[in-house]
């Protein structure tokens, strides 16, 4: 099992941006072996050039010498506002830069239907506008040997009058990647999002999947708000956590998902190596779970 962290929460500083070399050598500096690679600056790059592909070509490189693995990536989402022109282009292009930095699977939020009316919300016309979407990006990646993980979401905070998002409750989850009818698609479990959804119940409503789990999002929060805190900071039972993934046969990585922060230098080193510590404790509760299991 590989212990990964998502490395463009790594990126933010309270004053410039952290260059990103210097991101991803603290990183592996701190115990990291493995991240989490985020393809939202596709058109910045880190103000790094204009050529994509050498772009990404040059970041797996450099990944390569520090002895860095690629597990999976994420690709760009739009919440609240209209998907942008192109961004059926840019999720393909998201697809082989997954390949080509050697990540096994690319995380996705699922609910990118932002053509149709929020106002108006028909389940199956939003399960066909999703798959719609996304049907082009699996069948790419089943050609390029590349995973599809549909992620567990949250409705919006304070919203009440509508449903807007897809992929908050696993029923829903279960409709849209078993449309797709493919080993390529499966689900990526976010225990920050699913314990806002669900609360305590999340571990049940973990067993109601139908389909694999094939990635992880780890944060932790208090069920109020998407903190993504690092674990034991918040309302997430992590034995329980551990224990259901266990259940479910899980053969994956436990990769961090963190946000809302920006790390001073003064602070930085020391943060990593204590995530790198819970994730690895984590990882030794899974082990202790899934020994269980198989007796």
């Amino acid at each position: 099992m590989r212990l990964s962290i998502n490395e463009n929460y790594i990126t933010y500083h309270p004053q410039e941006r952290r260059k990103h070399a210097d991101t991803l050598k603290l990183i592996k500096e701190c115990g990291f072996d493995t991240i989490d690679f985020g393809l939202f600056q596709l058109d910045r790059h880190y103000d790094e050039g204009d050529d994509h592909d050498a772009w990404i070509h040059g970041k797996r490189a450099y990944c390569d010498k520090l002895g860095l693995q690629i597990n999976q990536t994420h690709a760009p989402f739009y919440e609240g506002c209209p998907m942008p022109e192109g961004y059926r282009e840019r999720l393909l292009q998201c697809v082989r830069d997954t390949a080509a930095l050697g990540a096994e699977c690319m995380v996705v939020h699922a609910d990118t239907w932002y053509e149709k009316s929020y106002n108006q919300w028909n389940y199956e016309a939003v399960l066909a506008a999703v798959y719609e979407v996304y049907a082009p990006a699996v069948e790419l990646a089943t050609r390029l040997g590349v995973k599809i993980a549909m992620e567990t979401l949250h409705e919006w905070l304070g919203n009440v009058y509508h449903r807007v998002r897809l992929c908050a409750f696993v029923e829903e989850l279960n409709d849209i990647v078993g449309k797709f009818n493919c080993d390529t698609v499966g689900v990526c479990w976010d225990f920050g999002h699913a314990g806002i959804v669900y609360k305590e119940d999340q571990f049940e409503a973990m067993k109601r999947l139908k389909y694999p789990i094939i990635a992880t999002h780890i944060h932790d929060n208090t069920f109020k708000r998407d903190n993504h805190n690092l674990p034991f900071q918040g309302s997430v039972d992590w034995y329980r956590a551990m224990q259901a993934l266990a259940a479910q046969g899980y053969t994956g990585d436990l990769t961090l998902e963190l946000n809302h922060g920006a790390l001073p230098d003064e602070l930085a080193p020391d943060f990593i190596r204590y995530a790198h510590k819970t994730v690895s404790h984590l990882a030794d509760i899974f082990v202790s779970c899934k020994n269980a299991v198989s007796r």
